[in-house]
């Protein structure tokens, strides 16, 4: 005569019971807390503003001394990096800082004439840049490039106490050769 069990069928019902009610269950809170825009003060939203404003500055004048280590420092390197070229093509960090790279090596000069750009504070931890700029440059070459349009945007996060780009996109006209 064979008995049948039924404390396997019973434990794989009981763990298939508890992860359906973990599946349902909201996450707690953590300590991570952000403030967002419409419970900060004026006076934050403008400081993180100005933080914002001051941080690209900088980016662009390394952009136009052409060191990409140095500009790749304002982007933060993870998988979860995010990069819209010009081209249209996805990358991610690695893939961004090759393609600008290639770029920075067949230059001699880059000027950046800023047109316009917007700062919108999300929260205390994210902020959304995008700016508007020509870009003129001489090649190693002797040949002269403008870029008429240039826009993009960048995402920052504020990652242990520093402001990071964790995405960018950047969009441009076809370049015209300048006389």
């Amino acid at each position: 005569m064979k008995t049948q069990s039924t404390s396997p069928i019973l434990a794989i019902f009981a763990a298939l019971f508890l992860f359906a009610a973990g599946c349902n269950t909201p996450a707690k809170d953590t300590d991570t807390q952000t403030t967002a825009v419409s419970a900060m003060t004026p006076e934050q939203k403008q400081a993180i503003e100005q933080e914002i404003s001051s941080l690209v500055k900088e980016f662009f004048q390394q952009v136009e001394k052409l060191d990409i280590e140095k500009c790749m420092t304002y982007f933060e390197n993870t998988p979860d990096f995010q990069a819209v070229n010009p081209d249209g093509t996805f990358g991610d960090y690695n893939a961004l800082k090759k393609l600008n790279a290639d770029g920075f090596n067949q230059m001699k000069t880059l000027s950046v004439v800023p047109a316009k750009e917007v700062i919108r504070v999300l929260t205390d931890s994210l902020v959304l840049y995008t700016f508007s700029m020509e870009q003129n440059t001489t090649l190693k070459t002797g040949q002269k490039i403008k870029f008429e349009h240039v826009a993009g945007t960048m995402l920052f996060t504020k990652i242990n106490g520093a402001w990071k780009a964790t995405f960018y996109q950047e969009s441009a006209s076809a370049p015209v050769a300048v006389k």
